[in-house]
């Protein structure tokens, strides 16, 4: 089976389940982050090749987990206290380690791994937003819908128009096949995306607000995905893992999203809703 069709297979059954996860809300949502974010952490582990030991690796496995439901129950101040949680058990554990360069770099690696796949919990924070909770609680998941829709359109039109026309890279150490022409055709059609989406999901926020919004969001999420590209050249890894037939693993596939979910929670924060 070729790899394309292995993805459009993967899409037709996968699809509606992420929807509806997205739809559903509240401890559905939270099952779901738990498990990308369990095993985006592992892959990153992998990546990086660091050793798993029970501590810190495991005891970190138990704790990112936990403060998935700390950040579903209690909000955006425990996301900061649960990195904190990370650091201290990350550098603690290099204490007592013989070879002080390689505890150093396990430290490191480790402690990026911690607040790379922490960034999930804002797929929790946006779905669970406080105001809309109560304002209109079904618009928090249009704009993780909105998120994706972006993500998705941004993506593919890089892909494609990039590889069809593109000519100067943008980093050819770490991610060849990118080119600034890829780039910039994500942009512009993942504020196409946010314009034809105003009229299906968010009537009530104005184009202008939309489309900036996906401006950020297709920047974030295609500078993101070189986040990842620096590590897998730096060890030689081509896909962080095969869990996801056709994709990779978990952070080849939600890579851009790490850095597109953060942007677009503190948009709405800061400019949409504006929350003191």
């Amino acid at each position: 089976m070729s790899n394309l069709l292995t993805r459009i297979l993967l899409a037709v059954v996968a699809i509606p389940i992420v929807v509806n996860i997205i739809l559903w809300g509240e401890i559905g949502v939270v099952i779901f982050v738990s498990i990308l974010t369990a095993i985006g952490f592992y892959e990153f582990m992998k990546i990086t090749q660091t050793q798993i030991r029970l501590f810190p690796q495991v005891a970190l496995f138990v704790w990112l987990v936990f403060a998935n439901w700390l950040v579903y129950f209690f909000g955006e101040s425990m996301l900061l206290y649960s990195i904190l949680v990370g650091f201290l058990i990350t550098t603690f554990s290099a204490v007592f380690r013989k070879d002080a360069a390689l505890a150093s770099s396990r430290v490191v690696f480790t402690f990026f791994g911690v607040m790379y796949v922490s960034l999930f919990n804002y797929f929790i924070l946006i779905r669970e937003f406080e105001l809309l909770k109560y304002l209109n609680y079904r618009q928090a998941a249009t704009w993780i819908l909105f998120v994706f829709a972006v993500i998705w359109i941004c993506d593919t039109a890089a892909y494609f128009l990039g590889a069809t026309f593109g000519k100067h890279k943008m980093s050819p150490v770490i991610s060849p096949n990118k080119s600034w022409e890829g780039f910039i055709a994500g942009l512009v059609f993942g504020c196409v995306a946010a314009w034809v989406f105003h009229f299906f999901g968010l009537k009530d926020i104005s184009v202008l607000n939309l489309v900036a919004m996906a401006f950020v969001i297709s920047l974030v999420g295609q500078l993101g995905d070189f986040v990842e590209s620096i590590f897998k050249r730096r060890f030689g890894v081509k896909d962080s893992s095969n869990i996801i037939p056709g994709h990779g693993g978990v952070l080849d596939r939600f890579d851009s999203l790490l850095y597109a979910l953060p942007a677009t929670y503190y948009m709405l924060v800061l400019f949409i809703y504006r929350v003191d």
